[in-house]
């Protein structure tokens, strides 16, 4: 008979953000565990609220799944001899293994024949197994940050409680940290703060609800939506779709109850990013608006906890918006009395980074390096995108942003706008900031793009040459995210730039300052290749196409799309696994980093004639498709030399005794090579 598991692991407030990917995490551990442990299970539902983890596991066998165990032991022809008896070295693995040795067993694998030890594993109760298993799921729970705390070992995103383990109405004992598991829970910590007993995890949810907690995140969430969909329709509102903010108001409630609460008209003369960033970021509020689209003077908030005058609940939080709203106002009128362009002197005073200057100094590289990019692609943006500049990072020295700081950018359009300056300016000082985070949107505007990308290489390369570099898990300045962007801008954009000049570029603006060390550029170079690679496999291209690609040159990405694309159609073709079969021949052959001199007095066979001189021809009659990246008619070009390479491999020996006929059997080789690198490595395409 299977039986259900239920974990609820008791906590202090957990931060909402830490939820979504703890549930996640739960769910494959206790899936991995199970398994590892050979015990069949049904549905897996894993839960929260910000004061417990619950994970409830139904039809749990009572028993782990019958198991062979296969000790693979010497290989055949050495346990047995040539008339098939055993030798000592069968003897002695069957003493080992605690078997004599007729119950071996040949195992046939690709490197030949092994004599195994099959033995069938005891089967144990789940129930017994279960403390362990337990154990090993809470310690693997992990989160963006833990703590420990008291004189404890387990550390977890917050101090834990209680444990509370059932397998179907028996209690698994367990100790983690001297915290027992038992059978208690603990009801909503105000509307029902007792402990009470569970007995039956079939029954949990429905006693966890009688006790004004619901337990199922998605519930939560629906009746949350449900609550503001009422109270807005009640006057003729609606709110902003947000699922983001209505995800993390139901991880941080357990009994959600909607509050409509208002402010007064005059706030509305605020920009309307300011306002819904007062209500948004800082209260977790919901604004409404019109059919229109216009704010409107009200505000939903979810409260954790029922009253019997939920005017309280409604009163607190409009003294509470108003004290925020009231700074903004306050902030707002004094930032506008000073033009945006009389900022940036400020900006001497604000530190960058201690060792990289001040922001002053950063944005005059910015100007300099977006004003390099506009005479590559297109000089007369360079007045705008040096104004846009200097200006991008000004709003940064306004009391609003200082107030609101997810306002950076945002404000320094308004402020742009208010002040004068054009609105190309203004776009770009809000579009630099492009993408924020994953998913997010890239610039519109050429200006931005390009102060984008001038803002994002600044810092890479800064960051770079003070030895701040992104490990497996550390990048606190978000250099990936930097980089990230530079590619999709440039992508997104069409920006035609060589990278290793743009780096280069951006390096000079931090001579005399740091110490550049000759591999910087490399570095810097590398570190851009694999964030390359991390988009276009992200944008679905295969990553091994991608490798190709990318190991034959990026230094414009724009090209390195083009001959993605243009392999990814050749993948199509019934062409393509001869043609990597050949070139594989081809590199495989030469040794790392070969550079040879051709002589044509020691072209001595047809066959190598035959090749050198399609070389030519194929090198002259391309040279006008990869001027033009027409990377598709240069592959199907390249078809026709695949018939030259296979002679060649067929009727001439690569590695003569004769040195310099090796060499130079080599060196056309090399250039056969060369020729399949304009546009890609073929030989690191899995076929």
């Amino acid at each position: 008979m299977n039986k259900t598991l239920l974990l609820e692991i008791g906590t202090e407030e957990i931060p909402a953000r830490f939820i979504p990917p703890a549930l996640i995490g739960m769910k494959e551990s206790i899936q991995r565990l199970l398994n590892s442990y050979n015990i069949t299970f049904g549905i897996v539902s894993t839960f929260a609220t910000p004061r417990r983890l619950v994970v409830l596991v139904e039809g749990v066998a009572e028993h782990q799944s019958s198991s062979i165990k296969e000790v693979v032991g010497p290989a055949r022809r050495i346990a047995f001899d040539d008339k098939g008896t055993p030798t000592k070295a069968a003897y002695g693995f069957a003493k080992v293994q605690g078997i004599s040795v007729e119950m071996l067993k040949i195992k046939h694998t690709e490197r030949g024949e092994y004599i195994t030890a099959v033995f069938e594993e005891e089967r144990k109760e789940t129930r017994i197994l279960l403390p362990e298993i337990l154990t090993t799921f809470i310690r693997s729970i992990t989160f963006p940050k833990a703590m420990r705390w008291m004189d404890k070992d387990i550390s977890f995103a917050r101090p834990v409680h209680w444990i509370l383990a059932l397998f179907e109405n028996e209690i698994i004992s367990f100790e983690i940290d001297g915290i027992r598991s038992g059978n208690v829970s603990r009801g909503h910590r105000f509307m029902s703060p007792g402990a009470f007993a569970v007995r039956d995890p079939k029954i949990y949810k429905q006693l966890m609800e009688n006790n004004s907690v619901i337990i199922d995140p998605q519930e939560r969430k629906d009746m949350i939506r449900k609550q503001i969909e009422e109270l807005a329709s009640s006057l003729n509102c609606d709110t902003i779709e947000d699922e983001e903010l209505l995800t993390t108001v139901s991880n941080l409630v357990e009994c959600p109850v909607a509050v409509l609460g208002r402010f007064e008209r005059k706030y509305l003369e605020l920009p309307r990013d300011v306002l819904i960033n007062a209500m948004k970021e800082h209260q977790k509020y919901f604004p409404l608006i019109d059919t229109n689209g216009n704010l409107q003077p009200y505000f939903i908030v979810i409260s954790n906890t029922k009253v019997e005058d939920m005017d309280i609940i409604r009163r607190g939080n409009e003294r509470v918006l108003k004290a925020r709203l009231d700074d903004a106002s306050f902030y707002y009128e004094e930032d506008r009395s000073v033009p945006l362009w009389d900022r940036v002197d400020n900006l001497k005073q604000v530190v960058y980074h201690e060792r990289l200057g001040s922001l002053y100094q950063k944005v005059k590289r910015m100007a300099e390096i977006a004003s390099y990019i506009t005479s590559k692609i297109d000089q007369e943006l360079k007045e705008i995108v040096e104004r846009a500049s200097y200006l991008s990072k000004a709003d940064l020295t306004t009391g609003i942003v200082g107030e609101f700081p997810k306002l950076q950018g945002i404000i320094g359009r308004e402020y742009a706008i208010l002040s004068g300056e054009k609105k190309e300016v203004a776009d770009a000082i809000y579009e630099h900031y492009l993408p924020r985070f994953w998913g997010d949107t890239l610039p519109e505007s050429k200006t931005g793009a390009i102060v984008g990308i001038a803002d994002k290489i600044d810092t890479i390369a800064g960051f770079f040459s003070i030895g701040i570099i992104p490990t497996g898990s550390e990048d606190p300045y978000a250099l990936r995210r930097n980089g990230n962007g530079v590619v999709q801008i440039i992508l997104k954009c069409n920006v035609r730039i060589g990278l290793s000049d743009l780096v280069a570029k951006a390096l000079q603006g931090f001579k005399g300052k740091v110490l550049i060390k000759n591999s910087l550029q490399g570095e810097i170079m590398e570190f851009l290749r694999q964030r390359a690679a991390y988009i276009f496999t992200s944008e679905g291209y295969m990553s091994d196409m991608v490798d190709a690609v990318l190991s034959a040159g990026f230094d414009d990405l724009i090209d390195v799309k083009e001959r993605i694309e243009a392999l990814s159609e050749f993948r199509k073709t019934d062409d393509l696994i001869p043609f990597v079969t050949v070139s594989k021949r081809v590199v495989n052959i030469l040794p790392d980093g070969y550079r040879g001199r051709l002589s044509h007095k020691l072209l001595t066979e047809d066959a190598e004639k035959r090749l050198y001189r399609t070389v030519k021809l194929i090198n002259k009659d391309t040279k006008h498709l990869i001027d033009r990246n027409s990377y598709t008619d240069f592959i199907n070009k390249l078809l026709a030399f695949r018939v030259e390479i296979d002679n060649f491999f067929d009727n001439v020996l690569v590695m003569d005794k004769d040195e310099g006929m090796k060499n130079n059997r080599l060196a056309l080789l090399g250039m056969v090579s060369d020729i399949f690198k304009k546009v890609a490595d073929f030989s690191k395409i899995i076929v």
